[in-house]
C-alpha cells in the first residue's frame, strides 16, 4: 500500500483537538489553517461543539465523510482506543504524537506493541508514536506540532526524514536560515509501524524532490534502506544522511575476526559508500551537502581546481583535498600560459591558483581566471575562495554569475565572513556558497562520491545472484549436519571443502590423526609444511599456540604434531580434537583477510582487509552488503589504506588483485545462498600471489547462525 493518504490526505481528523493553539493538540490545527491546507479538517473532541469555526465531533465514528489521515494527540493510555476507532472508520493512515511508549520502559513497550498490532491487523499505516509528525509543504499538509511549522515554510526540492524530533527541528531551522526549502520534513518517532526507510522511500519517489536527506541513530531493517538507496540511484537523486554512533562500543562479541571488526559504524560506512549514500559527519555538513547537491551538477572526475585570493587558503584546501582522496591536478601548459596573461607576477598560475587581492582593482581578473581554470581538461570541479569584501559584494557576485552561466562543471564559492546580501544574491543565482575553505572541499568530496556511485550503478545495474549448484547444495548439507550434531562451528576441512565448491583455491592440506599419518601427509605434500590443530573449540590457532610453520623432516613433523596437540589441550582442556591438519607452506604472497558477517541491521556483509594476524590491530578493513557487484569488490580494495601494498612496494611484486576480487564475489554468492544461515566466515589469511598466479586460502573459519536467527 502506498503512503499517499498519509502524506497527501484529502481530509484530516484531529483526535484530541484543542481550541488552545499553544497546546500540542491545538498546534496542528493552527498550522493547517495558517498555511492554507485545501482539504477538509475534522476536529475530534467531546469537549467542544466548535473549534476555530469548524464543527467538532465527539468521536471519529461521528464523522459522516471519508477521512484519509488521523492526527492522534491524546494521552498514551487512550491511543489504543483511538487507533481502534480509526480502523473501524476505515481511515488508512495515522500520525500519533503521543509519548509514553517504548521510550519509557517495558510497560510502554508493551503498550506500543499493542498499538502496532492493532494497526497491522486493520491495515492502517501509522507514523509514530512519540513523533513530531510531518510537513508536506508542497500540499500544505501540516501534520505536526513542531516549531518547524511556525514562520515561513516554503516548498522546495529537498526532503528531510529524521529519527530525532528535537534535533531534526534544529536542522530545519538552520536550513531555513540558509534559504534552503524542504518539501518534506518527517519525524519517524518510535517507528512502531512505519520505519525510517519506509518514509524515506515515499519522499524519494516524489518527482518534486531532487535531494533526499536524513538523520538516523540506528535502523530496524537496514536492507530496506539499501533498497531505497538503489531506487534513489536509479532516479538520480542524491541521498545525504547523518548517522550518529560512530564508536564500536555497541558491536556484539564475536568469535571471528570479521565479526569483531564489523562494528555497526564500519558497516554503515561501507554500505553507504556502496549504495551512493553520502554520509555527513554533523548537521552543518549535512546542510552543506544538501545545498551543494541542490545547486551543482555532478563532476566527471576527481580533479579539483582551486582559485583564491589567499595563497594560504589555497594550500589549506589542497591539503584537505588530498586527505579526502581528491586530486589537485597540475594545470595544462595552455592553461598556465593563459593565466600568466591576466594574473599579476606576484600571483601564482599553479593549482591552487592565487589571483591575489588584485581582482578588487581589476574586476575582470576574477571572472577570467576562473573561466580559464574551469576550461582545463583535468579540472572537474572548482572552488573560488575569498574573504569579507562587503564593499565589493555586488562586483564579486556579478563576476561569479557570469562564470557560473558559462560552465557545466560544479563551482563552489568559499566565502569567509560573507555579507548576507552577497550570499542571498548567490543563492538566488543558483550558485553554491559555503562559509569556509575546508567545508567547500568536503562538499566537493560528496559530489565526487555520489557521481562515482551512480556511475558504478549504471555500469552494473543487474544484481548478483547466488552461486546455486554444488556450492549451495553442499552448504545446505553442512548446515543440516551441524544442526543434527548441535554445533555451530564447521571444521577447517568442512570450511575448505565449501570454499572449494565456490571456486576458491585452497592450499593443499590433509588431516592426520597420528604423527605417522602427519609424516605421510607431509611427504606427499612436500616439505616444508605447516601443522595446525583441528578442533571446533579452537578458532584461532595462533592464540592457542597450536600452530607450527616451516616444518621439515620426519623428527620435526612428529615433534610438531605432539606440540600442537599439547598446546591445544592446555589452552582448552575439554576441547574435542579431531587431529592435526598438515598443509603446504606457501612461500610468497601478500596476506589478506576476507570474511562474511551477518550484521543485525544489514544482513550478510562481506569484508576485506590486510594484515593476517595484524588485521585486528590495524583495523584496515572495508565492508559491503551482499550481493556484491564486481565494481563493489574493486572499490572495497581501493578503500583500504594499505591498498598500495597490493600494487607492489619496496621491490615486492604486484599482487594478483583480480584474484582477490574473484574471492570476494565468491563469498558474496555464498552469502546469498546461505540466506542467513552463516553468521561469520573468515578466510584468514588469504595469500595473494604475484599477478597472474591467483590466491590461496590458508585458513578458514565458518560459524553458523543460531537456528532461530537463520
Amino acid at each position: 500500500m502506498t503512503l499517499d493518504r498519509l502524506f497527501r490526505p484529502r481530509s484530516i481528523a484531529i483526535l484530541g483537538a484543542s481550541e488552545d493553539f499553544v497546546k500540542i493538540s491545538g498546534r496542528p490545527l493552527k498550522f493547517l489553517l495558517d498555511k492554507g491546507y485545501a482539504g477538509k479538517i475534522f476536529p475530534v473532541n467531546p469537549k467542544y461543539e466548535w473549534v476555530a469555526g469548524l464543527r467538532c465531533y465527539p468521536s471519529v465514528g461521528d464523522i459522516a465523510e471519508p477521512v484519509d489521515l488521523a492526527i492522534v494527540a491524546v494521552p498514551a493510555a487512550a491511543v489504543p482506543d483511538a487507533v481502534t476507532q480509526c480502523a473501524a472508520k476505515g481511515i488508512p493512515a495515522a500520525v500519533v504524537f503521543s509519548s509514553g511508549f517504548g521510550e519509557m520502559g517495558e510497560e510502554g513497550r508493551e503498550l506500543e506493541r499493542r498499538v502496532a498490532e492493532l494497526a497491522r491487523r486493520s491495515g492502517l499505516r501509522l507514523c509514530g508514536p512519540n513523533t513530531l509528525g510531518f510537513m508536506n509543504t508542497f500540499d500544505r499538509v501540516m501534520a505536526t506540532f513542531s516549531q518547524a511549522g511556525e514562520g515561513e515554510t516554503a516548498a522546495g526540492p529537498i526532503a528531510f526524514v529524521t529519527q530525532s524530533g528535537a534535533f531534526g527541528t534544529a536542522i530545519f531551522a538552520l536550513a531555513r536560515a540558509r534559504g534552503l526549502s524542504f518539501g518534506y520534513f518527517v519525524n519517524s518517532g518510535n517507528e512502531a509501524d512505519l520505519e525510517f526507510a519506509d518514509l524515506l522511500d515515499f519522499v524519494v519517489a516524489d518527482p518534486k524532490v531532487r535531494v533526499v536527506s536524513g538523520y538516523i541513530e540506528g535502523l530496524k531493517d537496514g536492507r530496506k534502506l539499501l533498497a531505497v538507496a538503489d531506487r534513489a540511484l536509479e532516479l538520480g537523486k542524491p541521498m545525504v544522511i547523518a548517522k550518529v554512533g560512530r564508536s564500536a562500543a555497541g558491536a556484539r562479541a564475536a568469535l571471528s575476526h570479521t565479526g569483531s571488526l564489523a562494528g555497526s559504524d564500519r558497516v554503515y560506512t561501507g554500505v553507504f559508500r556502496q549504495k551512493g549514500i553520502v554520509r555527513a559527519a554533523h548537521e552543518e555538513e549535512l546542510l552543506d551537502l544538501v545545498s551543494t547537491f541542490s545547486l551543482c551538477p555532478l563532476p566527471e572526475g576527481r580533479g579539483l581546481g582551486i582559485v583564491t585570493q589567499s595563497g594560504g587558503a589555497g594550500v589549506l584546501m589542497a591539503d584537505r583535498a588530498e586527505e579526502l582522496g581528491l586530486s589537485v591536478p597540475g594545470l595544462a601548459e595552455d592553461t598556465k600560459a593563459a593565466l600568466r596573461k591576466v594574473i599579476p607576477a606576484f600571483g601564482s598560475v599553479k593549482n591552487p591558483v592565487d589571483i591575489t587581492a588584485q581582482f578588487i582593482a581589476d574586476p575582470a581578473l576574477l571572472r577570467t581566471s576562473l573561466e580559464i581554470v574551469l576550461q582545463d581538461p583535468q579540472v572537474d570541479a572548482a572552488i573560488f575562495y575569498l574573504g569579507l569584501m562587503e564593499r565589493f559584494a555586488d562586483q564579486v557576485v556579478g563576476n561569479l554569475k557570469e562564470v557560473h552561466a558559462k560552465t557545466r562543471k560544479p563551482l563552489i564559492v568559499a566565502w569567509v565572513g560573507a555579507p548576507e546580501v552577497g550570499l542571498k544574491a548567490l543563492r538566488e543565482s543558483g550558485i553554491c556558497a559555503l562559509p569556509s575553505a575546508t567545508r567547500a572541499v568536503n562538499a566537493v568530496r560528496g559530489l565526487v562520491e555520489y557521481a562515482e556511485a551512480r556511475h558504478r550503478w549504471a555500469q552494473e545495474r543487474p544484481g548478483i545472484e547466488g552461486g546455486g549448484g554444488g556450492g549451495a547444495e553442499m552448504l545446505r548439507s553442512l548446515v543440516r549436519g551441524c544442526r543434527a550434531e548441535d554445533r555451530r562451528v564447521l571444521t577447517t576441512g568442512e570450511s575448505f571443502a565449501l570454499l572449494s565448491r565456490y571456486g576458491i583455491r585452497i592450499a593443499r592440506s590433509r588431516l592426520s590423526r597420528t604423527p605417522a599419518e602427519a609424516l605421510q601427509a607431509a611427504e606427499e605434500i612436500g616439505f616444508p609444511v605447516a601443522l595446525k590443530v583441528e578442533s571446533p573449540a579452537i578458532q584461532h590457532k595462533t592464540e592457542a599456540g597450536a600452530l607450527r610453520l616451516n616444518v621439515s623432516g620426519s623428527d620435526a613433523v612428529a615433534r610438531a604434531f605432539d606440540e600442537v596437540v599439547g598446546s591445544a589441550r592446555r589452552y582448552a582442556p575439554g576441547a574435542e580434537i579431531h587431529g592435526v591438519l598438515v598443509q603446504e607452506m606457501v612461500r610468497e604472497g601478500t596476506e589478506v583477510v576476507v570474511g562474511l558477517h551477518l550484521d543485525p541491521q544489514f544482513g550478510p556483509v562481506v569484508m576485506v582487509g590486510l594484515g593476517g594476524i595484524l588485521v585486528e590491530v590495524l583495523g584496515d578493513v572495508a565492508f559491503r552488503a551482499a550481493p556484491l557487484s564486481r565494481g563493489d569488490a574493486d572499490q572495497m580494495l581501493r578503500d583500504l589504506k594499505g591498498s598500495r601494498i597490493l600494487e607492489g612496494v619496496r621491490g615486492r611484486s604486484a599482487a594478483d588483485v583480480q584474484s582477490v576480487i574473484e574471492v570476494l564475489l565468491a563469498v558474496s554468492r555464498l552469502a546469498v545462498d546461505a540466506a542467513g544461515a552463516v553468521a561469520e566466515l573468515d578466510i584468514n589469511p588469504l595469500l595473494v600471489l604475484p599477478a597472474g598466479q591467483g590466491a590461496l586460502a590458508v585458513d578458514a573459519l565458518a560459524i553458523l547462525a543460531e537456528p532461530q536467527a537463520s
